[in-house]
């Protein structure tokens, strides 16, 4: 059993049961170049202990895995492969434990589907496709985010910012946050103050002074600066529930 700090539940259990069954079955479906599962690795100990405990539950079973974490590590993207998995990987499973929200981010950074349970405990086989804002940044390439990003400023007397939205352009005071948010039609919902809220396919941020925070899902990433842009992939994030 996966360890826990607290006694395992029986829905937990079941959880991890019909994870394993469902990765097994799977696997064996995956093309022998592919044939790897990926295990959501967390950044914490215990998340680290979970993700080990399934690797040993899977290998029991015959299946060969890799770990992969939320976030690409030193060493583990650059060159012409930036921002793959290792080629061996076909499938990603979500380590019981570690919040949906971090194998999510996983998933749609690694460009692999995501074999996750249902959170609301119902059965029956199923899969989807969901949407994540694509990040092109000026200075460090390409990053994700699964359903939401924001900017805020750092500078204690912001300048003027200029917004692209779409083809329209729009000048707006900074210091204030601009949000963006994934609508899963295809489309960015972008909101700001002066302007309210607007929904369009993609966004370019330019001519802003000094640095801006980058927010992903509600979680500080990294210092920004101008320009960059935001567009929505479609289908970028494949969630198959056992």
């Amino acid at each position: 059993m996966l360890p826990s700090s607290s006694p395992p539940t029986a829905r937990h259990v079941m959880c991890v049961d019909r994870l394993l069954t469902a990765a097994v079955r799977l696997s064996a479906t995956l093309p022998a170049t592919r044939s790897t599962l990926g295990v959501v690795r967390g950044r914490h100990g215990s998340e680290r202990e979970r993700a080990a405990a399934l690797r040993t539950r899977l290998a029991e079973r015959g299946v060969s895995s890799a770990e992969l974490s939320p976030a690409p590590e030193p060493g583990e993207r650059g060159g012409a492969q930036y921002g793959l998995p290792p080629r061996s990987v076909g499938l990603l499973v979500h380590t019981p434990g570690l919040r949906p929200e971090q194998a999510m981010r996983a998933a749609a950074l690694w460009r692999l589907p995501l074999l996750i349970d249902r959170p609301d405990g119902t059965t029956g086989a199923g899969a989807c496709h969901k949407d994540v804002i694509g990040i092109h940044l000026a200075d460090r390439g390409y990053e994700l985010a699964l359903l939401q990003a924001d900017l805020v400023s750092l500078n204690a007397d912001p300048g003027p910012i200029r917004l692209i939205l779409d083809n329209e352009k729009i000048t707006m005071p900074d210091g204030r946050r601009l949000g963006v948010r994934a609508t899963g039609s295809g489309l960015l919902e972008v909101r700001g103050e002066s302007f309210g809220m607007r929904r369009v396919r993609r966004l370019r941020f330019e001519r802003a002074w000094g640095a801006h925070r980058l927010d992903v899902d509600g979680v500080p990433v990294r210092e920004v600066r101008a320009p960059l842009r935001m567009e929505a992939d479609p289908g970028r994030l494949h969630m198959v529930r056992p």
